[in-house]
């Protein structure tokens, strides 16, 4: 029988729910499969990707990536995402590159089930989830600066916080930004994990569709934020379109978006 002693050392070592503790989850595909749809498929040009978004968040000087779980699903060499982690961590932040399996994109659905199977193996194998209450899933070869400021304007603890959006023409409905969401282990494992299943060719092909119909039942509820307290645009170059994020037309949208959201923050509603 574990002693007085041992009991409160152990409870010592268990993140406190009330101060959030961050593990950054960068998602990789450094080999696209076939049918994958992307035009940034050369994987030398993705793994640059990586190699740059990881030295980003190396040295992003917030909690939000004091630790740093980088997953890599297509079998590739991840020597160098090593080397970097290793040389080139001024902060000294504990850091994890994994492979797991799961390239594969089943018959009617897209890159989405491939990236939740990703992180539903990654997440059951890592340590530092251990050590940390929440996930910050981002797109592995892209940046969001302004998360830890956004993180600083909720100052509360959270379940939540994602990106719902009404879609533009010609799309119809609505979806929810799988570049960028941050949730508690706890929502993760209880709502997200294995979601994948519910992928079909029809009304759930996308996991932005996915995504949006496992959280949007929980709106309104305390703790959960269904949109970003501020504008958090990514930095980096987009998979499908091989196109930066920083192009005069998403600089029109970006700026939209800022004003929208002060001036009508339940739009997307």
């Amino acid at each position: 029988m574990a002693s007085g002693e041992d009991r409160q050392s152990a409870k010592s070592n268990q993140p406190d729910l009330r101060t959030p503790r961050y593990l950054l989850v960068m998602t990789a595909t450094i080999i696209p499969a076939a049918n994958a749809g992307v035009r940034r498929a050369d994987p030398q040009l993705r793994l640059e990707d990586y190699k740059q978004a990881l030295r980003y968040w190396l040295n992003y000087d917030h909690p939000a990536a004091e630790r740093i779980l980088l997953l890599e699903n297509s079998g590739a060499d991840l020597a160098e995402l090593r080397a970097i982690a290793a040389d080139e961590n001024p902060h000294g932040k504990a850091v994890e590159i994994l492979s797991v399996p799961g390239n594969r994109i089943p018959e009617g659905t897209n890159y989405g089930y491939t990236e939740m199977q990703m992180l539903d193996e990654g997440l059951a194998q890592s340590q530092l989830r251990q050590q940390t209450t929440h996930i910050i899933k981002v797109t592995g070869r892209l940046t969001f600066p302004a998360i830890g400021k956004a993180l600083d304007k909720i100052g509360e603890p959270f379940e939540l916080m994602a990106e719902c959006r009404k879609l533009g023409f010609p799309r119809r409905g609505f979806d929810a930004s799988t570049q960028l969401f941050v949730c508690s282990h706890d929502f993760y494992d209880h709502v997200l994990r294995d979601s994948k299943r519910e992928m079909n060719s029809t009304d759930v092909r996308l996991l932005e569709h996915l995504i949006y119909r496992k959280i949007i039942p929980f709106k309104g509820q305390p703790g959960i934020y269904l949109r970003f307290p501020i504008n958090i645009e990514p930095v980096g170059y987009s998979g499908f379109k091989s196109r930066s994020y920083r192009s005069p037309k998403t600089a029109l949208t970006r700026a939209i978006r800022a004003a929208l959201r002060v001036i009508a923050p339940n739009y997307w509603f």
